[in-house]
């Protein structure tokens, strides 16, 4: 069998990759000023136009920011949400990896059947029994993401909005109610603009274009365990494959 062809990774991604690795490794607070750009090109082996490129990039993305004549420093609330297919963390695990604390806020709580789409994300038929859980995700207070999670009914009886109140993990309640362990998921992203209310939850413009992400996670059995989607604050969410920050 031949190899696949390795992927090559553009000098201006490496370095917002080893920007990003430094924030995170040395875990500089907010307000930190990041090295100049002369010193990160030498650090790094990169011309200073690609280390200004992958800066750019960490900027937009609400990682960092700039501070006028005083340079680049380390944003507010930032979180990194991991799309590793290997496992499927709990978005409170990703938020305590970012160094921040996590919160929920319950929008929604609700019975209901599958339409099409969500019968084909969760391998069931449409008209089946579902719950929908919808929940504005904050870190340190601050809002980043309004997250919809749909369920079988049949694998989660007795749920109730109740078991979801003071800001209590679906993963950990999945786990010790019903045995039930999320190992892997399947991802994507994409970029659409957000609606009216999610846009007054999140502090945004409606119609302003946000990162929408979609997945479905999965137990060792390779059962469907949820169906998600969110709504992610361009500004405040960073998405990697990296899962190294992420304490399990």
């Amino acid at each position: 069998m031949t190899r696949p062809p390795k992927r090559i990774v553009p000098a201006y991604q490496r370095a917002q990759e080893a920007v990003l690795a430094m924030v995170r490794d040395q875990h500089l607070p907010v307000g930190a000023k990041v090295p100049s750009e002369r010193d990160l090109a030498a650090q790094f082996g990169l011309s200073r136009m690609t280390v200004r490129l992958g800066l750019e990039n960490l900027v937009r993305a609400g990682v960092l920011e700039r501070a006028g004549t005083a340079g680049t420093r380390v944003a507010g609330v930032s979180i990194m949400r991991v799309m590793d297919t290997k496992q499927a963390f709990s978005m409170s695990q990703m938020v305590r990896g970012s160094g921040a604390r996590p919160g929920a806020r319950l929008l929604m709580f609700a019975p209901g059947v599958a339409n099409r789409d969500t019968a084909a994300r969760l391998d069931m038929a449409p008209g089946a029994a579902v719950v929908t859980i919808r929940r504005l995700r904050t870190a340190d207070d601050v809002p980043f993401c309004i997250e919809t999670s749909t369920m079988a009914a049949e694998r989660v009886p007795g749920l109730v909005a109740e078991d979801l109140a003071q800001n209590a993990s679906l993963y950990a309640l999945l786990q010790e109610r019903y045995a039930i362990r999320p190992t892997d998921r399947d991802s994507e992203i994409s970029v659409g603009p957000i609606g009216e209310a999610d846009a007054e939850l999140l502090g945004l413009a409606p119609g302003l274009n946000v990162l929408l992400f979609r997945s479905v996670v999965r137990d060792a059995a390779g059962v469907p365990v949820e169906a998600v989607s969110s709504v992610n604050h361009p500004q405040r969410v960073v998405f990697s494959t990296r899962s190294a920050h992420i304490r399990v």
